[in-house]
């Protein structure tokens, strides 16, 4: 989805987020250095199986399902509201806090049970500044 969804009346578009491939090929390289640990312990203690290459297997499984899914993490940043893709808008009024979090930028609404997280951003400070701002200028 790259068309911004329809806006309100005295809406003004600021930001659109789209999750970078750079940044998700850096998190999908650090998982798996990560995940060649176990994996090397695995093959050790079981040499003569295939349950070695578990560990490995299932974080390629996981990165396979997050590239697959990554399209959906775009957002819209207005001047009143952030516009999910696949979730309700969240007003700017409701955001309590944001905080820049490994490779994503959470949001933490005044409702506890709702946390949003606009994963993979180019450049996490900026987005995380533009939601800043917005807030403080919002109706």
């Amino acid at each position: 989805m790259s068309e911004a969804p329809p806006l309100e009346a005295g809406e003004v578009l600021l930001h659109h987020h789209r999750p970078d491939l750079a940044a998700f090929r850096h998190t999908a390289l650090v998982l798996l250095a990560v995940t060649l640990v176990p994996t090397l312990a695995m093959v050790a203690a079981f040499p003569d199986s295939l349950w070695g290459a578990a560990p490995l297997f299932i974080a390629c499984l996981l990165l396979m399902q997050e590239r697959v899914t990554l399209g959906r993490h775009a957002a819209w940043i207005t001047n009143r509201r952030i516009l999910l893709q696949n979730a309700a808008p969240v007003a700017l009024r409701n955001i309590a806090t944001t905080n820049v979090v490994g490779n994503a930028v959470r949001l933490r609404t005044v409702d506890p049970a709702r946390r949003v997280t606009l994963s993979y951003p180019s450049d996490k400070t900026a987005l995380r500044d533009v939601i800043d701002t917005a807030r403080q200028e919002a109706p």
